[in-house]
């Protein structure tokens, strides 16, 4: 799928990931997950190519082998910020105890979006967009697997030692057949 680096890209991109996750059988708490981390990652791209004044489209392709999802999102950003992960404990808890840890979890990322609206585009126009900034956080809670990787100069690289990035590369991974 290719998407316009316009937030108004995450409606039609979330139509199609869901009406594909439905024919393969998935269940409506897995879409769930996975629409929250998918529309966190594709929010992450948008952003990455408005903070670079980039206008190139987008990538996004998913796979599904069996019970396993597989999702890439390619921007031409300079690159995920160092926001960090959730730690493993964390994820645990948060599986655990979704109810108490998701409960807080939900609370720590409001009072975040509360004190940093940013623009980005919505159908050509500028609008505030308070989700900022805790994107990974949230796709890390919901993925069994999240790496970022970047792109430049012809080459694909979890560090970009030595390289001009010219944008990001990240793969999430959902197995259903985990959460049960």
């Amino acid at each position: 799928m290719f998407l316009p680096p316009d937030m108004s890209s995450v409606k039609h991109f979330r139509k199609d990931l869901r009406r594909t996750l439905e024919d393969n059988g998935f269940s409506a708490d897995h879409i769930m997950n996975i629409e929250l981390a998918a529309d966190e990652a594709l929010t992450n791209a948008v952003s990455a190519n408005v903070t670079c004044h980039c206008d190139e489209t987008i990538i996004c392709r998913w796979r599904i082998d069996s019970s396993k999802f597989t999702l890439y999102i390619l921007d031409y950003g300079s690159g995920l910020s160092g926001e960090g992960s959730v730690p493993d404990t964390d994820k645990e808890l948060l599986r655990s105890n979704q109810s108490q840890c998701f409960s807080t979890f939900l609370d720590h990322i409001k009072n975040h979006q509360s004190k940093k609206p940013d623009t980005l585009p919505y159908n050509g126009f500028g609008q505030k967009h308070k989700n900022m900034g805790k994107g990974l956080k949230i796709i890390n809670a919901m993925m069994d697997s999240v790496k970022v990787m970047f792109h430049g100069e012809g080459m694909v690289d979890e560090a970009p030692a030595g390289f001009k990035v010219m944008g990001s590369i990240i793969a999430l991974e959902y197995d259903r057949s985990k959460h049960l």
